[in-house]
């Protein structure tokens, strides 16, 4: 057994304490010794108090992020919030999206007093009228600060809230280490939060109290006087050491150890040390973890800076880690100098400084300050205080431990190793072009986003490893509703470039809709007339899309057509691509290939509409057809077509009427109406050649099809006819997807798929594409995909649409791209753009051992506050002004109704939109908006119902809130109790209340 059998590795972490919010600047403070507590940048109040440590951004929060209501997150405590987006931070770090990964993830959290209920929120009569006191608890108890993140993010695993005071996070931190080597969880997340809501919170420091009358903490100093209290939070992210090989990210360091006990009664009073029960959980963690004293080099011990604390703590120190002469030597170090004392936080940002000194490789120092006395006694002769930053030299051995000690007497203690540097592996030979992702809840984050990546590569990101930034964008962020991809070219310094051109692009670009879960995507399968060289080019870069080329390739050689192997090589002037018989054929086994390919990568279309030759490759994909059966059928179509008399057709810029006006007394067919106006006439060679010379007299620009016959017209009736009793002999199933007719517009019916006339009039008639673009539209596919280079069949998509006015319309992507670029690049540009709608693209990114440091997500800078009431608690400042949130206007007081019914009205749906826009907030709401979308719950429907049935005098229930959860709907349906309501009788209780009054 090895010392990491039962090691739970330190994937993840994030943090916030004064004077940093991330682990690098924290490393960076702490290596320099630098002291952010505000009496050593000289601070002071002007009433004699001392200032407390603060950290950032505590009153900002990014509601939209974690679906909160602006009015939800203002009621809610901070330390949730902040804790919140702290664990979001922490799972980035950790490379880790466990909504994909299918993880049970734990939580242990512990958090500070609830000051903001108090003096707050709970004054503020109208945050406690409009959302009632339950909603108000689950946004302010401790009891609910795992819960609610658990549920905000969607987290299965254990989830509890941890209290023991001063060592409550590294309690949580072992916590979850137990839950994870039982199997409770897959990963599991620890930490604590203190927040003082006060932008300059403020203590006092008696002489001989635990807060050091200076407002300096001087831990393991000869003359320390005590602590300092400050707000801080850290956040660690675990899983088992063994899984690590099972996804990806990497281990910062491995907890190999850990132990808590209770000092119990052997002690002078419950909030006084104990040493016999502090020296028991050092004993204890390190005999779980298979070391001896000897083994660890460096600890991070609790180090208050109190008199009776460090003397208690030392001694413990010396009896378990002091023992032996010979042994080597052992730092002792504490963070509370630099940053305070962060009290619930205090365990686990000793933790993320002891795994940021070993992940780097360098002793911390502990702080020197002005006024220090020289250092105190440490107990033994191998310990020493590090006053300057070393690296960690072999003399002393690379192992940790650290120490949380709480009032109260619970105690914590865990041992920590090292983690060996993985070697990325090297980078798999693929082929296809990689594609770059980027996703955030709202359009601005995902602009700023973009806008901070691209900072990062022309900054610290320079000589970052592109697979390495790509592997982390698709596992290590949740994919959110609004999208943005692109596939690079496979040139790594092409690729850099165009990432970087791209993502300037991306920060720039308007808002667009966010992406549909499951997208409905609808296909276009084009018929003859379109480039057909290089539309299997990628075939090399794929080859299960190459093996399906082949497998349809030799289908139609044993139905009797051509030899269509290596087609893809054909120059464009090849006789064969003019050649009707081998067209077709081509044209079904490209579409069908491709639409295999789309569903291996996660995309599965809903509707389908080809053109001509292209509808029975649609209704072949959606099971009318057997693969066997369709290749004949498009082989028997083909040469049938082929035998036809010689013709020509033409593209001219009319509608139906007007082309058929233009076409008067020539024999010429309408063959297919493409568009508003697009219409395709066909004839004989001479017909055609007159109907140039009548477009040229109007001044019309025709153009002439790459056809050598009329096709959908009267010179295929012969066809039509042997090609209707060739399908009589062919089984014919229902459609198992939407298939729109070329010949309806309409969807395609069971009954008309399985009649072989159906087909027969299909080769004959007139396609219809224009009306089965209209039928697709209406289905509301979020994008529509053309399997063809070019975009003869997406243009009358994108005319239509434009047409048509959508509010939004879909996506309209050309899977091959534009004549002339790099197929494979068009072909994983085309499934980024579907991956951005919403489609489950699988990319199949390889894993990153070693996730690179991106920036971080781009929280929301919007202030979520209610602003404290004067006197609520004494001596403390409300946190820095703002612009003020906008208030709704105040309920109206319950009145006698106004004599006039349509003013009346008017004034119940002002009133009920101000308590609907108080129990929100945001911005001003309308009709349309959604109670449940909204982000209403049960609870809040009570209270709301509660507060309109009190101001208005009227009784809506509960189902009328359900039934009627759109505003506008829900004031008609007040309108009519309103309406009901017997006003006569409602003005006789009144008066007799007043009268009893």
């Amino acid at each position: 057994m090895t010392e990491l059998d039962n090691a739970v590795a330190v994937v993840g972490l994030s943090l916030r304490a004064p004077g940093a919010s991330d682990p690098e600047t924290f490393l960076s403070q702490l290596s320099r010794g630098e002291v952010a507590l505000p009496a050593a940048r000289g601070e002071r109040t002007g009433n004699g108090r001392l200032l407390s440590g603060q950290i950032d951004r505590f009153a900002e929060f990014d509601a939209e992020l974690f679906g909160m209501a602006p009015a939800h997150a203002a009621l809610t405590d901070p330390q949730h919030r902040v804790i919140a987006e702290l664990v979001w931070e922490a799972m980035e770090d950790a490379c880790l999206d466990t909504t994909r990964a299918g993880n049970r993830v734990g939580v242990f959290i512990g958090g500070g007093p609830d000051i903001y209920l108090h003096r707050n929120v709970l004054p503020d009569e109208r945050t406690v009228r409009a959302h009632g006191t339950e909603q108000i608890m689950l946004g302010n108890s401790r009891d609910f600060l795992a819960t609610a993140l658990s549920y905000r993010l969607g987290f299965t695993g254990p989830s509890m809230t941890v209290q023991t005071a001063c060592s409550t996070s590294l309690v949580a931190v072992h916590q979850a280490v137990r839950s994870l080597l039982t199997y409770e969880c897959d990963v599991a997340i620890a930490g604590g939060i203190t927040v003082f809501p006060v932008e300059r919170p403020e203590h006092d420091g008696p002489e001989g109290g635990i807060y050091a009358p200076d407002g300096r903490c001087r831990s393991f100093t000869v003359g320390s006087r005590g602590t300092v209290p400050s707000s801080g939070a850290g956040i660690v992210v675990l899983r088992r050491s063994a899984d690590l090989a099972d996804g990806p990210g990497r281990a910062r360091a491995h907890i190999v150890g850990s132990a808590v006990n209770n000092d119990g009664a052997d002690r002078m009073g419950m909030t006084a040390p104990s040493p016999r029960g502090q020296a028991e959980v050092l004993r204890e963690a390190l005999e779980v973890s298979g070391l001896s004293p000897a083994d660890i080099g460096y600890i991070e011990a609790h180090g208050t800076g109190t008199v009776l604390g460090d003397q208690v703590e030392l001694a413990a120190l010396a009896e378990v880690y002091g023992t032996g002469t010979a042994a080597p030597r052992c730092a002792i170090g504490t963070v509370k100098p630099n940053i305070g004392h962060t009290d619930s936080a205090a365990g686990v940002l000793g933790l993320i400084k002891t795994v940021l000194a070993l992940q780097h490789d360098m002793l911390l120092p502990v702080a020197s300050q002005p006024g220090d006395g020289p250092d105190a006694d440490l107990g033994a002769d191998r310990f020493f205080l590090p006053r300057a930053a070393a690296t960690w030299s072999a003399e002393v051995p690379r192992r940790a431990a650290v120490s949380s000690f709480g009032f109260g007497g619970t105690n914590a203690h865990v041992i920590v190793a090292p983690a060996d540097p993985v070697p990325e592996p090297a980078p798999a030979q693929d082929l296809r072009p990689p594609v770059a992702v980027l996703s955030a809840a709202t359009p601005q984050a995902l602009r700023d986003k973009a806008a901070d990546l691209a900072g990062w590569l022309d900054g610290p990101g320079a000589r970052a490893a592109l697979p390495g930034v790509l592997g982390t964008l698709w596992h290590g962020r949740r994919q959110l509703a609004h999208r943005a991809a692109v596939a690079l070219p496979t040139d790594p310094a092409a690729a850099r470039e165009r990432l970087r051109e791209w993502l300037l692009e991306t920060a720039k670009r308007a808002d667009t809709p966010p992406a549909v879960a499951d997208a409905p995507v609808a296909v276009l399968l084009p018929g003859q007339g379109i480039r057909l060289t290089g539309t299997a080019a990628s075939a090399a870069d794929d080859p299960r899309f190459g093996a399906d080329l082949d497998r349809l390739s030799a289908a139609v050689l044993r139905a009797g057509g051509p030899d269509l192997r290596g087609f893809e090589t054909w120059a464009a002037d090849d006789l064969r691509l003019l050649d009707t018989a081998v067209v077709q054929p081509l044209l079904f086994v490209v579409g069908l290939a491709h639409l295999w390919r789309l569903e291996r990568r996660g995309v599965r279309p809903a509707t389908l509409l080809g053109h001509s030759v292209g509808e029975l490759t649609a209704a072949a994909y959606a099971g009318v057809f057997g693969v066997e059966d369709a290749a004949a059928a498009v082989v028997r179509r083909g040469e049938l077509m082929g035998r036809a008399p010689a013709g020509a057709m033409l593209a001219v810029p009319l509608d139906e009427e007007a082309a058929r006006d233009l076409a008067d007394g020539l024999p010429a067919d309408v063959c297919g109406v493409n568009g508003p106006g697009t219409t395709v006439l066909g004839g004989d060679l001479d017909t055609v050649t007159e109907l140039e010379r009548r477009c040229a007299a109007r001044g019309l620009t025709a153009r002439r099809l790459e056809t050598a016959h009329a096709f959908h017209s009267r010179a295929m009736e012969e066809a039509a006819a042997r090609f209707g009793e060739f399908l009589a002999t062919v089984p014919l199933s229902a459609p198992r997807l939407t298939v729109i007719s070329n010949r309806t517009g309409a969807e395609l019916s069971a009954e008309e798929a399985t009649d072989p006339a159906y087909w027969a009039g299909q080769l004959r008639g007139t396609v219809r594409l224009a009306d089965g673009v209209r039928t697709l539209l209406a289905g509301r596919p979020a994008a529509v995909v053309g399997i063809h280079g070019g975009r003869a069949l997406t243009n009358p998509v994108r005319q239509t649409a434009r047409l048509l006015g959508l509010a939004h319309p879909p996506g309209i992507i050309e899977l091959l791209g534009n004549f002339g670029a790099d197929e494979s690049q068009a072909h994983e540009d085309a499934l980024a753009r579907l991956w951005a709608a919403g489609c489950p693209v699988d990319f199949d990114v390889p894993l990153v051992t070693s996730p690179v440091p991106l920036p971080r997500y781009p929280f929301a800078e919007t202030r979520h506050w209610i602003e404290a009431t004067p006197g609520a608690l004494p001596h403390e400042r409300p946190a820095a002004a703002a612009p003020a949130r906008r208030e709704p206007a105040p309920p109206q007081e319950p009145s006698a109704p106004a004599a006039d019914s349509e003013e009346a009205g008017s004034d119940l749906a002002t009133t009920i939109t101000a308590i609907w826009q108080e129990a929100f907030g945001g911005e001003p709401l309308g009709p349309s908006d959604n109670f449940f979308t909204l982000g209403g719950t049960s609870l809040q429907a009570a209270q709301l119902l509660t507060v309109v049935n009190d101001t208005l005098l009227l009784g809506v229930a509960l189902g009328d809130l359900y039934e009627h959860s759109d505003l506008g709907s829900f004031i008609r349906r007040a309108e009519e109790l309103a309406a009901g309501r017997d006003d006569a009788e409602l003005l006789r209780l009144l008066d007799e209340i007043e009268g009893v009054q």
